[in-house]
């Protein structure tokens, strides 16, 4: 058994750096597929791959998407108004760029106009009851037009696009700080949404731009989902070796060398990078979005991919998968009395 890489192992690695220049999204498919390319050298291991992964894809905007109460200004009450902001506001929904108002800028208008109502002095008892019941209204429907601003909006589709392929493996590409100030701020306005916060239009479109460019949740089940099936694979042809005293010696010394240039110096690293992002991401999202109120069956088992807390999350299934390869590896180094370095 060869010790040494061999120039069909370096070829194939020389082949992984050209697939990851032609097309970054897939960089991690080529390093794992090159980790079990040289693992079935040895005589003790062939990994078949079943490249087959279930995946639910993000449900219809129907299904994600709240109704809101529409309020409407009459003609008489409209010019009642001008004295105080109602009017204004009120105005500006019922434009013609109002009437398409993204769903950030109608969360906005929400809070605008809510405070207009609490803060405007109307003389008329008939209008003022009218206005307040519309403002109580409003505000018992906030939840529901933040949860419009986080997932039915334009940036929810690319946030969630299973198209984009594996996070990235470059550390520099992996931080994802942006999006996690992005979130962390979303999540306080969630958390103080029955105090009518102060949201500027400015701070909710740059938290949604950083969204919609991290493309993050899609990558991240795109590359937990498939990083399960090659670890899983690993971990059941590596545990059929786990009663066979005849690996260890050279063929084991050969195991033990590509577990160490692949996994320990390669994909361990990334994955520990995914790792630490998610476990800042994970949490705001089940805060964001596992507990949202979008009560339709397609997003809560669409959602639940994401719950860091369930054993029955994509999340908790790739952890379990890690920690299944590192156990089979490390009870295949005691049956040998091998320490890795």
């Amino acid at each position: 058994m060869r010790l040494l890489l061999s120039r069909k192992s370096i070829v194939c690695l020389l082949l992984g750096v050209f697939l990851v220049g032609c097309d970054h999204r897939f960089a991690p498919e080529a390093l794992f597929e090159s980790y079990i390319s040289d693992l079935n050298r040895s005589d003790f291991i062939q990994i078949e791959m079943n490249k087959d992964v279930s995946m639910r894809p993000l449900p219809a905007l129907r299904t994600r998407q709240l109704e809101l109460s529409q309020f409407d200004v009459g003609l008489l009450e409209f010019l009642s108004l001008q004295r105080c902001d109602v009017g204004a506001v009120a105005g500006r929904r019922n434009s013609i760029l109002g009437r398409v108002m993204a769903t950030s800028q109608r969360f906005i208008y929400e809070l605008e106009i809510i405070r207009a109502i609490r803060s405007c002095e109307i003389k008329d008892h008939e209008l003022r009851t009218k206005l307040l019941n519309i403002a109580q209204v409003k505000e018992e429907e906030l939840s529901l037009a933040f949860s419009n601003v986080l997932w039915a909006g334009e940036e929810t589709q690319t946030f969630f696009s299973l198209a984009n392929g594996f996070l990235p493996i470059s550390p520099q590409s992996s931080q994802y700080q942006d999006l996690i100030i992005a979130l962390q701020h979303l999540d306080r306005i969630q958390q103080h949404l029955k105090e009518l916060p102060k949201v500027r239009s400015a701070e909710i479109e740059a938290d949604m731009k950083s969204i919609y460019e991290s493309e993050y949740l899609g990558k991240l089940l795109f590359s937990i989902t498939h990083l399960n099936q090659y670890l899983n694979n690993v971990t059941q042809a590596l545990e059929t070796l786990q009663n066979n005293p005849a690996v260890c010696g050279p063929p084991m010394a050969f195991l033990t060398q590509q577990f160490e240039a692949h996994y320990i110096k390669v994909l361990q690293p990334y994955m520990a990078r995914i790792n630490k992002v998610a476990y800042q991401v994970l949490p705001l999202v089940h805060s964001l979005g596992v507990k949202s109120t979008i009560v339709s069956p397609e997003w809560r088992e669409f959602i639940q991919q994401f719950d860091y807390k369930s054993e029955k999350s994509a999340w908790q299934s790739y952890l379990q998968a890690s920690r299944a390869h590192g156990r089979a590896w490390s009870q295949l180094f005691s049956m040998c009395g091998q320490a890795v370095s």
